[in-house]
């Protein structure tokens, strides 16, 4: 009887210092994968803002590392990883999804041949077109493009 005190006291001990542990742990995690992994200074932000206009404005063209590293004034190595801090995605994704924006505006808001919009956005082979398109806005520029005809009664020749 006199033992069942310090058995609960045992046992509450034990679970108080798994509980901490736990919240140590979910702190270090959570820091872990709240932080960021670099600082931008001020020039590099403005850097990058100036990398990201250039890719907005030449995103059909394939452009070198080379090119971006002399508009930010950074190593390549520096440029892509603050790139991907500011931007949340590497350099290349940032380009992929901006030629899938603006294909996919040019499927729904004009006629133009699929074949046209592919050239149009940076891609010679039409059939790679549909593949990159399929896998970021999950449907066939085809498919897009017979939905949108059928939605306004469009005569589209989807042929192509």
């Amino acid at each position: 009887m006199i033992r069942a005190p310090l058995n609960f006291k045992a046992h509450f001990s034990d679970f108080f210092f798994k509980a901490k542990a736990n919240e140590w742990v979910s702190i270090v995690i959570d820091t872990y994968l709240n932080r960021k992994k670099y600082k931008i200074e001020s020039d590099d932000n403005k850097a990058l803002e100036d990398v990201a206009r250039f890719l907005d404005d030449h995103f059909a063209m394939n452009v070198n590392q080379e090119t971006l590293e002399k508009i930010s004034t950074m190593s390549g190595t520096k440029l892509k990883n603050l790139f991907k801090e500011k931007y949340g995605q590497r350099i290349t994704e940032y380009t992929q999804r901006k030629r899938m924006n603006v294909a996919e505006t040019l499927l729904l808001n004009t006629k133009l041949p699929i074949k046209e919009i592919a050239q149009s956005v940076g891609y010679s082979s039409h059939s790679k077109f549909s593949i990159y398109y399929k896998r970021y806005k999950g449907k066939l520029p085809s498919e897009v493009r017979n939905l949108t005809c059928d939605h306004h009664n469009l005569n589209c020749d989807c042929s192509d």
